[in-house]
Parts: C-alpha cells; sequence; structure tokens
C-alpha cells in the first residue's frame, strides 16, 4: 500500500486494448487524473471485447477511474484540441505503431513544442527502432520471439501459452514505471522527455533466470529441464488423490528437510540434489497421489516448507490472505499499490467527460454542439 503519490498530475491516454491503458490504470491508482482520449463513434474495441458485446468486465477492469473524450484525430480541430490539452498535461501515452503519432502532427517534438515539460511515452510491440519496429504483433508473438514461449510447458510436450498476457501487462508496467521516474527527473530538470517502451524489450528483460543459466553453462536452457520448471524434485507441481494438485518449492535445504518431516519421508533429506531427480519426483508424485488436496493442506499447515494449495480462480479470491488485502472489491480489482481504502472509480461510459474537459479549455456550449455534430468529439 502506498500513500497516493501523484496527486495533480494529468495524463492524456491515447492507448487502447489492454498494454497501455494498464500503464494508465498503475498511474490512476497512484492519483494521477487520466483523460482517456477515444475516437468516435465507437471509442476504445476493448468496451465490446469478449465475454460481453456491451461495455462489460473486462473493459471495466483496466479503465476505472479514468475520464472519456472523444476525439476524432483525423480532423485538424480535434487535433488542435488535443494539443491544448497538452499545454496543461504532465504525461502523454500512446500506443501506435512508429510514425502513426509523427503522421498526425502530434510527434514528441511537436508535443513538446507546446508544453516542454511533457513527458511522452509511446508504448509499441518492437519498439521505435529496428526491423520489426513497424510490424504488426499480439503477445503471443512477443513471447515467442523472447524466447519465453520456448521455455514454457513440460519437457515432452509442446510450448504453452501463459494464462495471461504476459508481454502486455510487462509492457504497461514499465511504461508506468518509466513515466513516474521521469516524472521524478522532471523535479530536477524542469523539463520532460521521450520514452520509448517495447512490449518485446519487457519480456527479455525478465529472463533473468534461463539467461543466467545459459552464460553461466554456454547451453541453451530446454523447457522442462531448468530448475524451475521441472528440473529439481523439489520444486513441482504434483497431483492429488482427488485430482487437484499442491506447489511444492521446497528450495532452500531447511525447507527441503521440514517438507521430509512433514511427509514422514526422512530417507528423502539426503536426496534433493540427487543426479537422479525424475526417480525422486516420480517418488514424491506417488506420496501426493495417496491423499486429497484438503488432507495435505491440513498436514503442511503445520510445517513451514512452502508447500501450498493450487486454487481456482474464484477460490483464490475468497481465500482469507487474499482477502485481508483487498485486491478484488465488488467489481473492481485493485493495483497492490493502490490505496486499499480508497474508492476505486468507475470506468467512464464513451465521451462522458467531453463537454467537462473541453469547457475547461473554454469552449462554450454551442460550440461544443456544433463539434458533436461535426463528428470531431
Amino acid at each position: 500500500m502506498l500513500d497516493l503519490a501523484l496527486p495533480g498530475i494529468r495524463v492524456l491516454d491515447l492507448t487502447r486494448l489492454l498494454p497501455g491503458p494498464y500503464a494508465s490504470l498503475v498511474l490512476a491508482d497512484l492519483g494521477a487524473d487520466v483523460i482517456k482520449i477515444e475516437q468516435p463513434p465507437l471509442g476504445d474495441p476493448m468496451r465490446y471485447a469478449l465475454p460481453s458485446a456491451d461495455q462489460g468486465p473486462l473493459f471495466d477492469l483496466v479503465n476505472r477511474g479514468k475520464k472519456s473524450l472523444t476525439l476524432e484525430l483525423k480532423a485538424e480541430e480535434g487535433r488542435a484540441i488535443l494539443l491544448k490539452l497538452a499545454e496543461r498535461a504532465d504525461v502523454w501515452l500512446e500506443g501506435f505503431r512508429p510514425g502513426v503519432m509523427a503522421r498526425l502532427g502530434l510527434s514528441y517534438e511537436q508535443v513538446a513544442a507546446v508544453n516542454p515539460r511533457v513527458v511522452y511515452a509511446s508504448l509499441s510491440g518492437y519498439g521505435q527502432r529496428g526491423p520489426y519496429a513497424g510490424r504488426a504483433g499480439h503477445d503471443a508473438n512477443y513471447l515467442a520471439l523472447s524466447g519465453f514461449l520456448a521455455l514454457s510447458g513440460a519437457a515432452q510436450g509442446p510450448p504453452l501459452l501463459p494464462a495471461i498476457t504476459v508481454a502486455d501487462f510487462l509492457g504497461g508496467l514499465w511504461t508506468a514505471l518509466g513515466v513516474v521516474a521521469a516524472l521524478l527527473q522532471r523535479v530536477h530538470s524542469g523539463r520532460g522527455q521521450y520514452l520509448d517502451v517495447s512490449m518485446l524489450d519487457s519480456v527479455m528483460a525478465t529472463l533473468t533466470l534461463p539467461v543466467a543459466d545459459w552464460l553461466a553453462t554456454g547451453r541453451v536452457p530446454i523447457r522442462g529441464q531448468m530448475p524451475f520448471t521441472g528440473g529439481w524434485a523439489c520444486y513441482g507441481v504434483y497431483e492429488t488423490a482427488d485430482g487437484h494438485y499442491m506447489s511444492l518449492a521446497a528450495l532452500e535445504p531447511h525447507f527441503w528437510q521440514a517438507f521430509c518431516q512433514a511427509v514422514e519421508q526422512p530417507d528423502w533429506q539426503g536426496r534433493q540434489r540427487d543426479q537422479d531427480q525424475q526417480t525422486l519426483a516420480t517418488e514424491i508424485a506417488a506420496l501426493f497421489r495417496t491423499q486429497p488436496q484438503d488432507y495435505w493442506v491440513g498436514v503442511f499447515a503445520e510445517h513451514d516448507c512452502c508447500c501450498e494449495p493450487l486454487l481456482a480462480l474464484d477460490a483464490a479470491f475468497s481465500h482469507s490472505q487474499a482477502a485481508l488485502r483487498g485486491l478484488l472489491r465488488g467489481s473492481r480489482l485493485a493495483t497492490p499499490l493502490c490505496q486499499r481504502s480508497g474508492h476505486l472509480g468507475d470506468a467512464p461510459s464513451l465521451g462522458e467527460h467531453t463537454a467537462e474537459l473541453l469547457g475547461e479549455l473554454g469552449y462554450p456550449a454551442e460550440e461544443i454542439h456544433r463539434l458533436q455534430q461535426k463528428g470531431v468529439v
């Protein structure tokens, strides 16, 4: 939990779908005033993403607490409005392919000309430079090209996609971190700066464990055979008698000793680093299959050895630890640093704050009406 760190900071968020909106969600939870810029007449496609044809939980979860302003950026008047907003903004987020903003007359240089203090962040799949800079991509592509996907899954099976879009969320988090760092640097310099964040880079920068293994041995790690992906018996997932699973992560020797004592297998204590890890894993698997998950939960409640049950999503959020931390509040999912005592605002309807924000810029009601009739807002 963190006290609101960004009150008074205004963010213009031109991104859509998931990575950029997640970055601005983090900033909103830190107290920033986030204005979501959406193209009329439909706005962010995430509003209509599955599982709902109407504005549903997916859009709400990543856009709560923001304001929505509709602007047609292909219209000169729409771009003029956005640049007026930029004069008072602190942060500009965009997630278009490289070159799009420049073609619209909204590049960093053009925005900084009206506001030198702006922190301008571009989040893209491959970054602003390189042979793939202009190439389309989605999360699975970034995971595939990064080496991440080749390492995911069991040794004898195919690569497995993770349950979340890893590159999207990592890209969003790195963008938010970069923005906060640039705002801090601006305190000393008085000027903003440009940030180039790549989702491919964001994934590759987290591959510390496999890269360390590769650099140390000269061998490229193999799926399902690294210490944390099936190579060590003391770190794995084991099925129970009722078809559920337990996660064992008794890495340190004292945790391994405690585990062996808990399951009454003293002969295993000296085998944690046996050459034949597969035989040990087979014996552990056979033991776990003798009892249901609840039995093992009771056993390990009394022993500090890093062994916990795998929970389904609903059970995970109703677990006493998660409930105490307060991440899920009604239909709102909080980020870890947001004020847990504070109210998590609703996601805006499309263009909900258009008239309010244009009014702040000095546009009279009749002019706002004219812009609406023209399709600019």
